[in-house]
């Protein structure tokens, strides 16, 4: 079986070189990770008791939910390169709303393409 790696949250952050960019990428990953797991996506909670992310966490398809697997990846890619406005600002530690938004957006599109899918299958 191959079980695609979607989101390795160390390796992520320690390619980052400057302390800054490192702090600003684990509070984008956990702002995601925290909303794909409240809406579902995953499995496995990815912050401990304290509600800390837990660092080593990796997501990998056979971390995500059915629901997860049509849309995670999409969401993560559009989190990640998300920016606030024309001059490149990224504002992903506290704009949230984009997250829903996206969120909805592929959410919608799955809805619609399950739908042309069921209305396209042959009848016996």
């Amino acid at each position: 079986m191959n079980d695609q790696l979607f989101l390795d949250v160390s390796g992520l952050i320690k390619s980052q070189i400057r302390q800054r960019d490192k702090d600003n990428t684990k509070i984008c990953v956990a702002n995601l990770l925290m909303f794909a797991y409240e809406k579902g996506l995953l499995y496995d909670n990815p912050f401990d008791n304290e509600g800390n992310l837990i660092i080593s966490t990796i997501i990998r398809e056979s971390s995500l939910t059915e629901v997860g697997k049509h849309l995670f990846l999409e969401l993560l890619l559009k989190w990640m390169a998300y920016t606030d406005n024309e001059n490149g600002n990224i504002d992903r530690k506290n704009n949230i709303k984009m997250l829903e938004k996206y969120y909805n957006q592929l959410f919608q599109k799955i809805n619609v393409e399950n739908r042309l899918l069921t209305n396209n299958k042959p009848t016996e």
